[in-house]
């Protein structure tokens, strides 16, 4: 069988809301492979799997995925999008705690199908995410169990906890070489989620009331050994929760950068950005640039 162009693990029953369901080989358009097919194409290779966030439909999902794939520059590892059904229901200070139990499902069938039919056969295994995404990410590496080897995990507005790391998923963690953190100050959504999800979400899970607020606004509350420097993006830039993935196609490329943003910096846009791209829609291929660079720093 012909190798699809894109490929994505879809975990959802329905394409608009809906549970977890049975998970499947696709090509985002209908077309769907086997087990075999996907382990074919990525023997051998450096594989990347990437979850969107919150409140993203199938289709919109494949499109602001494969937009984020495009963007990334060579040599690019292989790209698998990873579509959850994380669909809104309420608002996202509310929904997100019962969409934060798909997310976990989610990461729990993912991260077994990982371990058990891709490790074996790809030279490494990283993830990335956006939003809720991230526990989703974490709870696969918690579910791909001890041994586990994750090359990177690149956490990009992360709508978890700021103590994940060191706290409810710090053994999940250890599994990772490297982890990067990508936060900012100006993601209105993350702060309007934490903490009232989270004392919301006391209500119906096992976890007490905290006060903590999200991983992707204020960055990790501790380091660790594996977590390279956070991305704690200047305020002058306004990078906002949606700004990281876009359903719409990349205005440019950014070149790659060596160090993280400054976060102090008064200017409006990355020091790095195409002078073409001052005027544009340049967030979106902000995020996969900055992957690009640590993944191939590593």
């Amino acid at each position: 069988m012909p190798i699809a162009h894109d490929w994505f693990i879809d975990l959802r029953a329905h394409s608009h809301g809906g549970p977890v369901g049975t998970l499947k080989i696709t090509d985002g358009q209908g077309g769907l492979y086997s087990v075999a097919d996907l382990r074919s194409a990525i023997n051998g290779q450096d594989v990347l799997l990437m979850a969107h966030g919150y409140n993203v439909n199938r289709p919109n999902g494949v499109v602001s995925l494969n937009n984020f794939k495009a963007a990334l520059a060579a040599p690019a590892p292989f790209f698998i999008g990873i579509l959850w059904p994380g669909d809104c229901i309420l608002p996202i200070f509310i929904d997100y705690v019962w969409e934060g139990g798909e997310a976990n499902k989610s990461g729990d069938l993912l991260g077994q199908f990982v371990a058990s039919q891709l490790a074996p056969v790809a030279l490494s295994i990283s993830y990335a995410s956006h939003s809720l995404g991230a526990r989703v990410v974490l709870r696969a590496l918690a579910a791909m169990g001890k041994g586990a080897k994750v090359r990177q995990a690149v956490l990009m507005a992360a709508a978890v906890e700021n103590n994940s790391l060191t706290a409810d998923f710090d053994n999940a963690a250890d599994a990772v070489e490297h982890i990067s953190v990508v936060a900012s100050r100006k993601d209105y959504v993350l702060e309007l989620a934490y903490p009232p999800g989270n004392l919301v979400g006391s209500l119906f899970d096992e976890d007490s009331p905290n006060l903590k607020a999200a991983l992707g606004r204020s960055g990790p509350t501790q380091n660790r050994d594996n977590l390279w420097p956070t991305a704690k993006l200047p305020d002058s830039w306004n990078y906002g929760h949606l700004d990281y993935l876009s359903h719409d196609p990349m205005a440019g490329v950014i070149p790659e950068m060596d160090t993280v943003p400054d976060p102090a910096s008064t200017s409006k846009w990355p020091a790095n950005l195409p002078v073409a791209l001052e005027t544009a829609k340049w967030k979106p291929c902000w995020s996969p640039s900055f992957l690009s660079s640590r993944w191939h720093k590593s």
